[in-house]
């Protein structure tokens, strides 16, 4: 059983959070050497269109990449495994005096980043358009 079948139970219906959570999860797992390829698969199957499975790579990908940053400093695939999922994914599960909760920031729907962070409010109208 893997880490990640440990931690999440196999379901039909995910709300987009919880495919994000897992997608994040089986990035660290794949870092940790306890991939689920298949479990990653289906998630991306079960995305309705391009963009959603491009987000659903994103959330893979960042937990990868954190996982890889930890590892450097952490030896232990399951000490990697508690800091990156089960405590950032689930902060409830500790003290979480010093741990950010919920998603990490690239994941959160609430910030935006990339060329539309950049876009103003309130865009004026070209001249020929006012009256």
């Amino acid at each position: 059983m893997t880490m990640y079948d440990r931690y999440f139970d196999e379901r039909e219906e995910y709300t987009t959070e919880e495919v994000l959570r897992r997608a994040y999860a089986l990035g660290v797992a794949s870092v940790c050497g306890d991939p689920d390829d298949g479990a990653y698969e289906r998630l991306k199957e079960r995305s309705p269109d391009t963009y959603d499975r491009s987000i659903v790579e994103l959330a893979y990908e960042e937990g990868r990449a954190e996982a890889l940053e930890l590892e450097a400093t952490v030896g232990d695939d399951e000490e990697i495994w508690d800091r990156l999922v089960e405590t950032t994914l689930d902060p409830g599960t500790t003290d979480g005096a010093d741990l950010p909760a919920g998603l990490p920031d690239l994941l959160s729907r609430e910030g935006t980043s990339g060329p539309a962070a950049d876009l103003p409010e309130h865009l004026d109208l070209p001249s020929f358009l006012r009256r």
